[in-house]
């Protein structure tokens, strides 16, 4: 989990994934598609002068994975070799057997082991370059010391991290199932479901922001779906806590463009949960219409749109969404972070009296 890329192609358990996953792993990915397969035909708003992102350009690198870092010339690092994959049977740190690949994202590969001290199988990840630059290694590290404060059943737990020779490497629970936006992308969710995972992501937040924790990089390829229907956040690589001591240096920005609040894009006011909320109402906004609310092929004019343009309501592309839907996801959208919900503990409630509508369109 390096500063300037994310692990957002990472699959925890493949299955039917594994191909599409290793495409991923090996090509940088176009600029993704802005509406799903089941979404209306776009509404492009018009873009913010083109001299403003012409002027942040020099200093506004974006890894191939989506993850922005603002502020801080960031020349193309040197090629470096990468660490020689692990194989089937293979133990690493003289306690987990590798059993299968699963996966692999911007900074590291996903195996499926064997845990042979307690016996339970578990996902290996592992850091995908040696001699890794330090803030590199901290962040990956980091979502360890987050993780072992955030305890949860929608959040993934983390067990172990530690060093094997030249790699660099942790245990995540194993998942089955598929990521937020694999799911998306298959089908339509009916309202119920979109209302579960919401309130899911919600809980999670909620957790996580009542121990100091931040995660600052929600987004549907950090939110998981298991195959038993519970949704988990996980890759708290970007995190902010209060207990825990940030490897961001001084002056930079960090999330996925397509997701960030405007505080987060200006870097005033400081972020708080709001900010996490807000890039929750951004997948809210995607999970009822099929397209995001902001998009532009170049990623600083697209921040800017968060910043200066209000998002088409929801109801204008999908006339059927209920009215008290597209009330909570406008609230999370709020440019300013006091109009939106005071904490995810009150979205949840707001959540919740959204039900009578979601299994109406079941009835």
């Amino acid at each position: 989990m390096g500063s300037t890329e994310d692990d957002s192609g990472v699959v925890y358990l493949g299955g039917g994934q594994q191909e599409q996953v290793r495409a991923v792993a090996r090509t940088p990915p176009p600029v993704p598609s802005t509406e799903l397969p089941w979404g209306p035909a776009p509404v492009t708003p018009p873009p913010p002068p083109v001299s403003l992102a012409e002027t942040l350009r020099p200093v506004t690198p974006v890894s191939p994975h989506g993850t922005l870092l603002q502020g801080i010339p960031t020349p193309a690092p040197p090629p470096v070799a990468s660490v020689r994959g692990l194989v089937p049977g293979q133990v690493v740190a003289q306690r987990y057997r590798v059993e299968r690949w699963l996966g692999a994202g911007g900074s590291s590969t996903v195996y499926e082991a064997l845990d042979l001290h307690l016996g339970q199988r578990v996902a290996l990840k592992v850091l995908a370059t040696p001699h890794a630059d330090a803030s590199t290694v901290a962040r990956f590290r980091q979502e360890v010391e987050h993780a072992r404060a955030l305890e949860h059943v929608n959040i993934l737990r983390v067990h172990d991290v530690g060093l094997d020779g030249d790699r660099h490497f942790l245990t995540v629970e194993l998942l089955d199932g598929v990521d937020l936006r694999q799911r998306m992308l298959e089908q339509r969710p009916t309202l119920a479901q979109t209302l579960r995972w919401l309130t899911h992501a919600a809980v999670a937040l909620e957790h996580a922001h009542g121990r100091g924790v931040l995660h600052r990089d929600v987004k549907p390829a950090n939110l998981f779906v298991t195959r038993t229907g519970v949704l988990k956040l996980m890759d708290f690589g970007l995190a902010k806590s209060l207990h825990v001591m940030g490897t961001t240096a001084q002056g930079t920005v960090l999330g996925t463009p397509e997701y960030m609040a405007p505080e987060q894009v200006m870097g005033n006011p400081p972020l708080s949960p709001a900010t996490d909320l807000y890039a929750l109402g951004v997948v809210a906004y995607e999970l009822c219409t099929g397209q995001l609310p902001f998009r532009h092929t170049d990623p600083v004019p697209l921040m800017f749109l968060h910043v200066q343009q209000a998002p088409v309501p929801p109801t204008t592309l999908r006339p059927s969404l209920p009215v008290p839907f597209e009330q909570v996801i406008l609230k999370l959208l709020e440019k300013r972070p006091e109009d939106r919900y005071a904490g995810a503990g009150e979205l949840r409630s707001a959540l919740s009296k959204l039900w009578p509508w979601a299994l109406k369109e079941q009835a």
